[in-house]
């Protein structure tokens, strides 16, 4: 029997960077689906989805900051007043390198922060990220 592929959700609405992240999976080797939304309000109607038991609850979610319709932030404050996935380990991946938006990202309960780096090979850092947090190993709140 194999074991069942991690659910990773990609709010993320910049095609080229939805292509990267599936690379930086890929390198890693990682049994997983990814379910990418390209704006934060179909965000937060599938975290609607998930508390009335309709879906299933994702392993990690990667966030854009700044996502049309509703922002980052926004997701956030909606996903950790969630009933069933407020624990869910949110990786903030974003353009922004601003201190602001680290200390913001922060206060709003992520689990790490990866600034999106112009490298190829910096980027797929991004899978052994991910990596880390599917096998409950620490990881450093800001990377990248």
């Amino acid at each position: 029997m194999t074991a069942e592929k991690y659910l990773i959700v990609a709010a993320e609405d910049n095609e080229a960077d939805v292509f990267l992240i599936r690379e930086a999976l890929e390198h890693r080797k990682l049994a997983c689906d990814l379910a990418v939304f390209d704006n934060g309000e179909a965000v937060v109607e599938f975290i609607d989805t998930l508390d009335r038991g309709e879906a299933r609850v994702p392993d990690v979610i990667l966030l854009d900051l700044n996502m049309p319709r509703k922002s980052g932030d926004e997701v956030m404050r909606h996903l950790r007043r969630s009933a069933r996935c407020s624990s869910v380990p949110v990786v903030v991946v974003t353009s922004s390198d601003s201190p602001k938006d680290r200390d913001r990202a922060a206060k709003l309960g992520v689990s790490a922060y990866f600034h999106k780096p112009v490298e190829l090979d910096k980027f797929l850092e991004l899978g052994g990220l991910v990596k880390d947090l599917l096998e409950g190993r620490p990881v450093t709140q800001t990377q990248g």
